[in-house]
């Protein structure tokens, strides 16, 4: 099958959060009809049902972009932090990349630098940091590594409003956008109706950004991504589906989390594993009954596993009439319950 695109005006990309998380609009898209209504996101308490079980991918979005100075052009770098190596070396994201050579420093401070060790074969560096952790310098120097469509750097307000409010632990270098939308006075409402609340951790990388280079998605190959499913949670989790409750996925991490864990098992276990696991239309959900969701990128991974849910003319036709109506898009913007 070929990739799934569609139209969407630049101005409709969001680049600021709302002042109040639970107040953007929210579009529920109904797989059996396919027919399509507006609310607002504090809205959703209508469209839940007590025994529901909404789960909530609880990782941390770390501040793992740093600018150093240096190299041979004395130049400012950007030094992204992807994988942890060795308590001293990462795996990085530098640009500009042609003035970060292997053996060249940056540095923070008088004392605390990072050199590049080595130039790997997709592009990324082998950096090691002197003077400090790397987790001490992300958190003395580290800015919120808002993605490439979002175009300004990052603030104060950032830090607040690009998380959860349930974020507990991890090391995610984007957000699980969908759940940024849930206030903690609504997640206190939701639970007070009768909804059952679930929590797992699926840590984001770099690969929720890789594009599908491939015509088909039969060729593309997603990075693994770790996860952690605890016992209380997969007891949760099997109960309902044992009693075939309604189990809402909080944003495509969670799905794949689940469904990995499922596919690979045939059950939902207790385990850190991790998956890499490309949902696309054609494939069979075994756990998840609804999402909450964002509005995606075209021909992204993750168009791919929204269409593969509800259908691929379905969901043009949300988009189409999201794009109509200006709602906001991607990770600052608006959202959507399919169910």
């Amino acid at each position: 099958m070929e990739k799934i695109t569609y139209h969407l005006p630049e101005e409709l990309i969001a680049q600021f959060p709302l002042d109040k998380r639970d107040r953007c609009k929210l579009l529920h898209l109904d797989k059996s009809t396919g027919g399509l209504s507006e609310y607002l996101f504090s809205d959703i308490v209508k469209l839940l049902a007590k025994d529901d079980l909404l789960v909530l991918n609880d990782t941390m979005v770390q501040r793992t972009r740093l600018y150093g100075v240096g190299g041979q052009a004395g130049r400012r770098c950007e030094i992204f932090l992807v994988e942890k190596l060795s308590e001293e070396e990462w795996i990085c994201l530098v640009r500009p990349g042609k003035k970060a050579k292997a053996g060249d420093r940056f540095y923070f401070s008088a004392r605390e630098y990072a050199q590049i060790v080595a130039v790997l074969p997709d592009g990324s560096r082998r950096v090691k940091f002197t003077g400090a952790r790397p987790e001490a310098l992300m958190e003395k120097y580290g800015h919120v590594p808002l993605p490439p469509y979002i175009k300004r750097e990052d603030s104060i307000v950032d830090r607040k409003m690009y998380q959860t409010v349930y974020a507990k632990e991890g090391f995610s270098i984007a957000a699980p956008t969908a759940g940024m939308h849930f206030s903690e006075e609504l997640l206190e409402q939701i639970e007070k109706m009768g909804v059952e609340l679930c929590r797992l951790r699926l840590d984001i990388g770099r690969g929720t950004f890789k594009p599908i280079e491939s015509k088909h998605y039969d060729k593309h190959k997603m990075d693994a991504e770790e996860y952690w499913i605890s016992k209380d949670a997969a007891k949760q989790i099997n109960k309902a589906i044992k009693k075939k409750r309604r189990i809402i996925a909080v944003g495509t991490s969670t799905m794949r989390a689940l469904e990995g864990c499922f596919l690979k098992h045939e059950e939902i276990i207790a385990t850190h594993d991790e998956t890499n696991l490309f949902i696309y239309p054609g494939f069979e959900f075994k756990v998840v009954k609804a999402i909450i969701t964002n509005f995606h990128l075209p021909e992204s991974s993750l168009l791919a596993l929204v269409a593969a849910f509800a259908g691929v003319e379905p969901i043009l036709n949300a988009y189409q009439f999201a794009v109509t109506n200006k709602y906001r898009f991607y990770s600052y913007g608006d959202a959507m319950l399919i169910a």
